[in-house]
This record gives C-alpha cells, structure tokens and sequence, in this order.
C-alpha cells in the first residue's frame, strides 16, 4: 500500500468513525456548494442530482501529467462501484473545454461523468488550487474528504475502503 494510500484511508477513516460518534449538536462537517456544469453531451449536471449516494469529485486537466495517471484507477473504480450508492465527477479545468476533453475520454474508454469548467467557477468555489484535487462527499452533501495529488484509486486498500464505506450505508 502505498504512503499517499495509507494517508488517504487514515485520514477518510477518521472521519467516519468521528462523524459516527459525533452528535448532531457537534458535528462539524463541511456542507459541499451546489453547482451546475455542462457534460461533454451538452447537459446541465448539478450536484443536487447526487443526494444520497457517494460521490468522488476529480478536478483535473488534459495538460496534467498526474491527472491522466491516475484516470485509469479512477475508472476502475468506477467500474467495481458504479451499481452500487456511488458516482464520480470529473471536473475539467481545460480552457478549451470539450475540443480536447472529449477525445481524452474517447481515447481511453473512460465511463464516468466529464463535466467542463472552462472559467473555473466551480473550482474556485471549492477552492482548488492545483491538480488533480479530489473531494469525497456522503449521500447528505457533506465533504467527508480531500485529496491534493495524484492517487492509484485502484490500489487494494482504496477499493477496500470504498468496499466498507458502501456496504456500511446500503
């Protein structure tokens, strides 16, 4: 398991087991901002249209290196987790939005959702500052996670962690 992974599961983990202890009158959890973006088919997606289930928001780039290594596993997990209380967003800070999204995503069979951010209102929202960023939100709409960089989202542990987070909830 690699150091990042083990960071990521600590840190997620701790978060579960405080917000399981936690009373409602103390429970500090970050509420994640609504937002509306365009899909790369031209819909209108919000976050609204995810209550209830988990949901990983990616924000990355066609021109970042880290961004695409990590694209693989994020489709993996995808794949294993899709049909359960889970979904992905991948949020593009490409300026040129969709001319060079859409063929990433075609070019490497990726399934999830690709939304497109070309002013970079909804990263500011959530105030990224580099790439890739990723959030972890719970079916309630609370940030439960963060995670700043590149991750193999495939690894053991991390499917793992998704593994009990998902069946502890369904």
């Amino acid at each position: 398991m690699s150091k990042v992974s083990k960071i990521f599961i600590g840190f997620f983990m701790s978060l579960v087991l405080l917000s399981a202890t936690a009373t409602a009158e103390t429970e500090q959890l970050t509420r994640a901002t609504n937002f509306s973006l365009q899909s790369l088919n031209g819909e209108n997606i919000s976050l609204d249209q995810y209550k209830g289930k988990y949901l990983l928001i990616n924000f990355w780039a066609t021109w970042c290196g880290p961004c695409k290594m990590e694209m693989p596993s994020l489709e993996t997990l995808y794949r294993k987790f899709k049909s359960e209380n889970f979904d992905i967003l991948a949020i593009s800070n490409d300026m040129f939005g969709r001319t060079v999204v859409e063929p990433y995503v075609k070019a490497h069979d990726l399934s999830f959702t690709f939304l497109l951010d070309q002013q970079l209102k909804v990263s500011y929202q959530y105030g990224v500052v580099s790439l890739p960023t990723t959030f972890l939100i719970d079916p309630d709409g609370n940030i439960i996670g963060a995670m700043h960089g590149a991750e193999d989202w495939a690894e053991p542990g991390t499917l793992q962690y998704f593994e009990n987070l998902l069946n502890k909830k369904s």
